[in-house]
């Protein structure tokens, strides 16, 4: 997947000839509404802590994801659920003002739409509360769905979060059906060993854990509890799909793809927020590949992206912005106006 050739999908394998024009992908996962709390410290059980500042806005994995991708030029269409309220259509709102399409997001009556809570302290480190009911959770008949029905010719890939840890396998199993290649961020990191062992990961083309999601993929395995920078050379070994990237925060990245191991030491950020920090990292980072960039390009470019988004606080609004990811990605300069 490192130079040519095919992907486990039957595609042109990621970091090959690339496709013409802009990548096409769907992205599926979690849309939700996320809640912001910015405070020094938790509350215990039966105490008030008052907040410095409380916001909502757009959120979940995916959601930040298909946002990022979209921005980048690339086109995108949601695969998720939300509820039959004003959080969800508010959700819908945003994504299509985004530009992002929504015909393929499922609108489920009588189930509100949830809401995350992101607890943010003053260094930036955060803790997440959160849960989407089931009969939100994404089906592969939907993923089937939106493949089928792309008006702009097939989607080039999907990418697929964890929000639905026990739906993965069979959400992954349906974006190869359809031909494209997959990308996993498997996040959050699953718990239960085995959903991991049913997961089809023969058809993954790339995968992007960080270093927790990457060792609860060997859970049970002597190598989970291996040296940080031999876990994407692990899991690419453990689980064979080609190309894996292993984030490390502040640490960077480790790149397996090829049969080789290259170290990305990360670039310089002010870090005020990391919420959001790696859905940036891994929407540009496939983004690029899909698009044929060489991954130490693409790393750039999605270290690049992610150094924006945890020099602002929160997630959907630290984002990068179209002129953002033009210049820096692009090499273009910023739009006027």
């Amino acid at each position: 997947a490192g130079g040519g050739g095919t992907g486990n999908s039957g595609t042109p394998a990621l970091g090959g000839p690339g496709v013409l024009g802009a990548p096409r992908f769907l992205v599926v996962g979690a849309f939700v509404l996320d809640c912001l709390v910015s405070t020094s410290r938790l509350p215990g059980w039966g105490q008030d802590v008052r907040a410095e500042a409380m916001w909502t806005v757009p959120g979940g994995k995916a959601l930040n994801q298909a946002v990022t991708l979209a921005r980048l030029g690339a086109q995108v269409a949601a695969v998720g659920a939300v509820g039959a309220d004003v959080v969800g259509a508010a959700v819908r709102a945003a994504l299509v003002g985004e530009g992002v399409d929504v015909s393929a997001m499922a609108v489920i009556p009588d189930t509100p739409t949830p809401v995350c809570i992101v607890h943010v302290r003053d260094d930036g480190e955060k803790a997440v509360v959160w849960r989407v009911p089931d009969a939100l959770a994404v089906t592969p008949d939907q993923v089937q769905a939106a493949a089928a029905a792309a008006t702009c010719g097939p989607a080039d890939a999907a990418l697929v979060t964890f929000e639905f840890a026990e739906r993965a396998p069979d959400l992954i199993a349906a974006a190869a059906k359809a031909a494209m290649r997959v990308v996993v961020n498997p996040a959050p990191a699953p718990t239960d060993p085995a959903v991991v062992r049913t997961v089809p990961w023969e058809q993954v083309d790339l995968l992007v854990p960080n270093e927790a999601e990457a060792r609860a993929l060997l859970a049970g395995r002597p190598a989970a509890r291996g040296p940080a920078g031999r876990l994407a050379e692990a899991v690419c070994e453990t689980l064979g799909v080609p190309t894996v990237c292993v984030t490390h925060g502040e640490r960077g990245c480790v790149v397996r793809t090829g049969g080789a191991t290259t170290i990305h030491p990360a670039v310089a950020a002010g870090v005020i927020d990391t919420t959001g920090a790696s859905d940036a990292f891994t929407a540009v980072l496939a983004a690029r590949l899909v698009a044929g960039a060489d991954p130490a390009t693409a790393v750039r470019h999605a270290q690049a992206a992610a150094a924006l988004t945890v020099s602002r606080v929160g997630a959907y609004e630290a984002l990068p912005t179209v002129g953002e990811l033009c210049e820096l990605v692009f090499g273009l300069p910023k739009p006027s106006g």
